[in-house]
């Protein structure tokens, strides 16, 4: 079954997530998204003749326009975990974490990403196959990863761009600036993302003085429950169980402290923020450690040294993205989400293969 593709937002830039696919007399558009900078919105236009939206996962890149979508009625296939993130009245179809289902007569599987607590990619039995990963990442101990299936068409994640420095090397060095730093440290973080797994971390190094607030501490009452176990591993899980109780009290006076948001200009970590500014306790004797993507404002900080930024890998590396292509059997490759995607054009065996036009066939 033939069909087309659109990318709207990702193509080229770290944007937010939306694409379009189409074929016969249906439109579906791939994620939602809006940021991760305040001026990357989204385009209403986009719902334009729309049949379905698909969301991948519950970050603000891929799933922040979800109200627009529920107001112009269209339904929505995600996860269950997605789902509870999603504005009220939202026409949920529940995708499975692992699996697949028939949606207008296409075969649609999906997988776990290692990227986010209710993340999957998406596979549509579309010509020749077409993947689209969201975000997904193979180095995290903590969520589980499905191995797609081939597709002639992928588009992936490609966030970090040729960066090759592994998840072990960047936790050492983060570890090394935490014990330069003296008093709080603050870690914006996403809830549904690594603010779980950066406290097991604390634990297994006898970092016992850590704290995370209410929006962190309600992502690990969910693991715990019921599918949780359809995302993290039973390992982590089992560990979580034993911190649940310590988790449940936020603590504002603990040496680490894992507060959303990861931009660090609202939630319980923008207030942190701007309260130990007024205080004049910033690079001083409270501390911002940034470990994902930086608005201007993060940036800012940093350059001012009123913050600092260490990498924890939750996108895939360059030699991950390779694989992934390679393994799918891709016939065109497309890299999102990164600002130079014509620097795959130099990978052995990508020539002929990278596909850097919004606008193609499949």
């Amino acid at each position: 079954m033939s069909a087309r593709m659109r990318v709207l937002s990702g193509l080229g830039e770290k944007g937010p997530a939306c694409l379009r696919l189409e074929f016969f007399n249906r439109r579906w558009l791939l994620d939602c998204g809006v940021g991760p900078e305040n001026d990357s919105g989204f385009d209403p236009a986009w719902l334009n003749k729309v049949n379905a939206v698909f969301i991948t996962h519950d970050h603000v890149d891929h799933i922040g326009a979800a109200a627009e979508v529920i107001a112009a009625g269209l339904p929505i296939y995600c996860t269950e975990v997605t789902a509870r993130s999603l504005p009220a009245g939202a026409n949920v179809i529940i995708l499975p974490p692992y699996g697949e289902i028939q949606v207008d007569g296409v075969t649609v599987t999906t997988g776990r990403t290692g990227h986010a607590f209710g993340g999957v990619w998406l596979h549509f039995e579309l010509g020749g196959g077409v993947l689209y990963t969201g975000d997904f990442c193979k180095e995290s101990d903590y969520f589980l990863y499905d191995i797609p299936p081939d597709a002639a068409t992928v588009l992936m994640d490609a966030s970090y761009g040729m960066e090759r420095l592994t998840q072990q090397v960047r936790i050492d060095g983060l570890l090394t600036k935490m014990s330069k730093l003296d008093g709080q440290i603050l870690f914006p973080v996403p809830p549904s993302g690594r603010a779980a797994e950066m406290a097991l971390l604390f634990e297994k190094h006898g970092m016992t003085d850590w704290s995370m607030d209410a929006r962190c501490y309600g992502r690990v009452k969910q693991v715990l429950g019921d599918g949780g176990s359809d995302y993290v591993s039973f390992d982590a899980i089992k560990k979580l169980r034993g911190l649940k109780d310590k988790a449940r009290d936020f603590n504002p006076d603990a040496r680490l402290l894992l507060c959303h948001a990861p931009c660090g200009t609202y939630g319980m970590a923008g207030e942190l923020i701007e309260k130990w500014g007024q205080d004049g306790r910033l690079g001083r004797d409270a501390h911002v450690i940034f470990t994902g993507f930086m608005p201007a404002e993060a940036r800012r900080m940093v350059e001012k040294g009123h913050a600092h930024f260490r990498r924890w890998n939750v996108h895939p590396l360059f030699d991950d993205v390779v694989a992934m292509a390679n393994d799918c059997h891709a016939m065109q490759i497309v890299p999102l989400f990164n600002g130079r995607p014509e620097d795959f054009s130099l990978v052995d065996g990508f020539d002929g293969r990278l596909q850097l036009s919004d606008r193609f066939y499949l």
